[in-house]
């Protein structure tokens, strides 16, 4: 085989097309210099992602994935690309709030290597114990992708490690701090107060409610935490006031 005369940073078989666009950009495709069946040359795609290419290139080779298409950095670009906008926009904060917390630590660090002493020592490092359970839950999801995607050869490194106790929440408004927020607050935030009170429903929920929820004597809510559907049906008395109807839940159909 005659020496590359460009992408020397490359495996060996593995060739890189450059294409000027339209735009101006410059588009980069990567191949695997093969040969058929019938012994003709022949190139196989490889992709546009270089760590990603040197993967497939791996494969095609039967060889090991050279270790700069192994770090971990690669597998949160693309959990950042692929999974990360078909969440929420909460969600994808809170993510994101993680992530510049674990990237900084295992970006630069093989998959491969990265065992569940590590992981260990990432949890008992970090200041926030609590903080530091939801950043290790993040990543157990983005090993989990690893795997799927092929990145990750083993197990899971954090299955089985340690989550920091955490003390649940216990303050209860009861009626006195009710009232004294209800009488100061606007009557938004009042009507806000009494649906919140009257369905059990999540704020973010209460605050999408709407007039034209209301059908056939029902509420209909669709929670946006875990896309359930409910119909709060409303039953009121009529020696109460509007605002103390009595509303029972039932499954929606």
């Amino acid at each position: 085989m005659r020496p590359k005369t460009t992408g020397f940073q490359l495996p060996p078989r593995m060739l890189a097309r450059r294409r000027r666009l339209a735009s101006g950009k410059v588009w980069v495709g990567y191949y695997y210099n093969g040969y058929s069946n019938d012994g003709k040359r022949q190139e196989l795609s490889l992709g546009t992602d270089l760590a990603a290419a040197k993967r497939k290139w791996a494969e095609l080779e039967c060889a090991e994935v050279p270790v700069d298409a192994s770090m971990m950095k690669h597998t949160f670009d693309q959990y950042v690309r692929d999974i990360l906008p078909k969440k929420k926009p909460s969600t994808q904060r809170e993510n994101m709030l993680c992530l510049s917390q674990l990237r900084p630590v295992f970006d630069a660090a093989p998959i491969n290597e990265i065992r569940p002493q590590d992981i260990a020592q990432y949890r008992d490092a970090r200041s926030a114990p609590v903080r530091a359970n939801r950043e290790i839950a993040l990543l157990s999801h983005v090993f989990n992708m690893a795997r799927e995607w092929g990145h990750l050869k083993g197990e899971n490194p954090c299955r089985g490690v340690r989550k920091n106790k955490e003390q649940p929440r216990d303050f209860y408004a009861d009626s006195e701090v009710w009232d004294a927020v209800y009488e100061a607050a606007a009557p938004e935030l009042k009507d806000a107060m009494d649906l919140n009170y009257l369905t059990g429903q999540r704020p973010g929920d209460v605050l999408r409610m709407k007039d034209s929820d209301i059908r056939e004597g029902a509420l209909l809510v669709r929670q946006g935490k875990t896309n359930k559907f409910l119909r709060i049906l409303l039953r009121p008395n009529g020696s109460e006031s509007r605002a103390c109807q009595n509303f029972r839940v039932s499954p929606g159909s």
